[in-house]
């Protein structure tokens, strides 16, 4: 992906995450299924899990802190992602 791309990804991963405001958040094969509606069809589960991890470290999303299954990772959007968001709006 070229960098316009990859920042266009990010987004659209904040964009779901957004319109799926829940406090159990969201797994990433649940990402990759709605980011179509954003233009991103195909994604593969590695890029998706970079881009979040990316996206945690500058505190947009945070992952959900399961009790149980915890291999199953959930993150969600966070104040700082929200606010983020509609700045671009």
């Amino acid at each position: 992906m070229t960098a316009e791309q990859r920042e266009l990804f990010r987004l659209a991963i904040l964009r779901v995450l957004d319109a799926n405001r829940t406090r159990f958040g969201l797994s990433v094969q649940a990402m990759i299924h709605m980011l179509p509606m954003f233009g991103f069809s195909g994604a593969k589960e590695e890029n998706v899990l970079d881009d979040i991890e990316y996206l945690s470290r500058r505190e947009l999303v945070s992952e959900v802190l399961k009790v149980v299954s915890k291999e199953n990772r959930c993150w969600r959007i966070s104040q700082a992602g929200i606010g983020f968001l509609d700045a671009r709006s």
